[in-house]
């Protein structure tokens, strides 16, 4: 028997969303200046936030015009009264739309490995437009540091795919230093009494495991050989040690090592110490880490998050949020649209499972989210929405992997290309 699991999530994102961005208290908390946004202009405040979240990539005059001709209007905006209208808003209005996502997503049903919820935390480099000012913010990557790159990191949640929290940064700002946020930042969603995050190689630090066991969080870190040199002494393939730092209290945790199919020892450690939890049960435990690396190939190469629609550091980051909030909206109508999938293929004889095709997806998004955010009542365009999600997808084939782009200029946009102005 097939137990549908229906999620409402994105319709309490966009109603939600609606109710939040119509609202003076959220006018009055964004606004740089009680002055901004009182008189009469092209684009309100409202519209400017429906405008921003929905994340075109076109030119922005382009994005401007194609706009206004949804909406029915016949108004033209040049670009500068619109780089001039984002920079009266904080970037605290997307930050605060996207944690509102984060904290949605577990209204209802969603899915926990033994009572935890479990997460990844991982970094990436984000390649900035190529100005001579976002170099000097956030530093540079290749010849002569010239080419300007912010250092990203999320807190991913592997099972309900959601992204918690999200950080965007100079690149001197170290994975680990970024880690130790996220956990200080738990408390801005909301955290589970139960929390487990799944960390690779690099991020293990005596630093960072003792604020895991002081904010009650679990943990499952891969680490390098000469981390610890009792770690590697050890001789069992499910033992302990402990970590010790001068003046610090000593931490107990649990050492698992085993060989991977390429010969490699892999070695994890742990503060779980259940005893029904065996080597197998760690391998697949560590092995859900990998949904955060697909999420930044959806983050860059869905939702083009390295094409930023703006050249300041107050435009960077509003774009960053922003592709945060409409990440997590992809993932909830992805859920819901999925359900439909499934039950449609139920009993057919298919090779492969059939997913919901993610460009697609994208795309529909984006180009149907504003009208969802425009109508007095959105139910009949998140119907719409997804609707069009589930008779576009793709078989899911096994064994197929992406690599990570360690270069972020490999991909340029636009505004990464060298400015000549």
């Amino acid at each position: 028997m097939l137990v549908r699991i229906v999620r409402t999530t994105i319709k309490k994102y966009i109603s939600k969303t609606k109710k939040k961005i119509e609202s003076k208290e959220y006018l009055n908390k964004s606004r740089e200046k009680p002055s901004d946004f009182t008189r009469k202009r092209k684009m309100g405040f409202v519209e400017l936030i429906k405008f921003m979240v929905t994340r075109s990539k076109n030119s922005t005059q382009n994005a401007l015009e194609k706009h206004f001709d949804k909406m029915g209007e016949e108004i033209y905006m040049s670009q500068q009264a619109y780089s001039e209208a984002r920079s009266k808003v904080k970037v605290s209005a997307f930050t605060d739309l996207f944690y509102m996502t984060a904290d949605i997503a577990y209204d209802g049903y969603y899915e926990t490995y033994r009572g935890y919820r479990v997460s990844g935390i991982d970094g990436s480099k984000l390649a900035l437009p190529d100005i001579e000012e976002l170099g000097e913010i956030y530093g540079g990557t290749g010849a002569n540091a010239s080419s300007p790159t912010a250092q990203g990191s999320i807190y991913y949640d592997v099972l309900n795919k959601v992204i918690v929290d999200a950080l965007i940064e100079p690149l001197k700002t170290d994975e680990r230093t970024l880690a130790l946020r996220h956990i200080g930042n738990l408390a801005l969603s909301r955290k589970f009494e139960k929390e487990l995050v799944i960390m690779d190689r690099g991020y293990a630090s005596y630093e960072l495991v003792r604020k895991l066991f002081e904010s009650k969080v679990s943990f499952l870190i891969r680490v390098k050989r000469k981390y610890n040199l009792e770690i590697d002494a050890q001789t069992e393939s499910d033992g302990y040690v402990v970590l010790r730092s001068k003046g610090q209290p000593d931490l107990k945790v649990r050492v698992l090592k085993f060989m991977l199919d390429s010969g490699e020892e892999e070695m994890l450690i742990t503060d779980l110490f259940d005893e029904d939890m065996g080597i197998e049960d760690f391998k697949k435990l560590y092995f859900m880490r990998w949904p955060v690396e697909t999420k930044y190939d959806e983050v860059k190469n869905k939702l083009e998050i390295e094409n930023f629609t703006g050249w300041t550091k107050k435009a960077i980051e509003q774009d960053f949020y922003a592709t945060m909030y409409l990440s997590n909206i992809a993932a909830a109508a992805r859920w819901e649209a999925q359900v439909i999938v499934d039950d449609e293929r139920l009993g057919k004889d298919n090779k492969y499972h059939y997913q919901v095709n993610v460009n697609h997806e994208i795309g529909v998004l984006k180009d149907r989210l504003i009208y969802a955010l425009s109508k007095p009542n959105p139910s009949k365009e998140i119907e719409k929405i997804i609707f069009r999600l589930s008779k576009r997808v793709c078989p899911i084939k096994p064994d197929r992997h992406f690599d990570r782009n360690s270069s972020p200029r490999k991909s340029k946009h636009h505004y990464n290309s060298r400015s000549n102005s």
